[in-house]
């Protein structure tokens, strides 16, 4: 009876630490399916929450003075130029060569891992310095990372198109 104790424990230690690691540390396996949007509308579909309304900040200003966009979470646009391909739980956007990386919130919803299209996202913005493991990571899922990116933190996106 012990030792079918001690395997029970073993096996929920080994699943809690399993769960603990992904949660923190990148992604075991990609999700199955195709995400599910919140909402369709203005031609495309929104993943997260329902974004709030606003006029979008394009990546490009913001990208010259990120000091004037980072106090407050507001919209930006740009054109998708990666997903993880992983999970969906980031992508970057590009405008007039000026980039940011745009994480889902908390992992708490992922995007098409195939989208390519004009995207607004609503999130708070900052200036993020990579250090080599993340910059790894970033790697490890179709990333081509530099040292030093904007970022943004969305609770909520719409992608053109879906």
């Amino acid at each position: 009876m012990n030792k079918w104790i001690c395997g029970l424990a073993i096996a929920l230690a080994a699943g809690a630490v399993q769960a603990h690691e992904g949660a923190h540390g990148g992604h075991a396996q990609a999700p199955a399916q195709r995400p599910t949007p919140v909402a369709t509308g203005k031609g495309g579909a929104y993943y997260g929450t329902i974004m709030p309304t606003g006029e979008p900040v394009m990546i490009s200003k913001a990208a010259a003075q990120p000091e004037q966009h980072s106090a407050a979470p507001q919209a930006f646009q740009g054109r998708i130029t990666e997903v993880c391909q992983k999970q969906g739980c980031w992508m970057v956007l590009e405008d007039g060569g000026s980039f940011a990386r745009v994480f889902m919130s908390g992992h708490s919803f992922s995007v098409p891992k195939d989208a390519r299209s004009t995207a607004v996202v609503y999130g708070k913005l900052s200036v993020k310095k990579l250090d080599e493991k993340e910059m790894q990571h970033l790697a490890s899922e179709g990333s081509k990372p530099k040292p030093q990116e904007l970022q943004i933190d969305a609770s909520s996106v719409w992608i053109a198109g879906g």
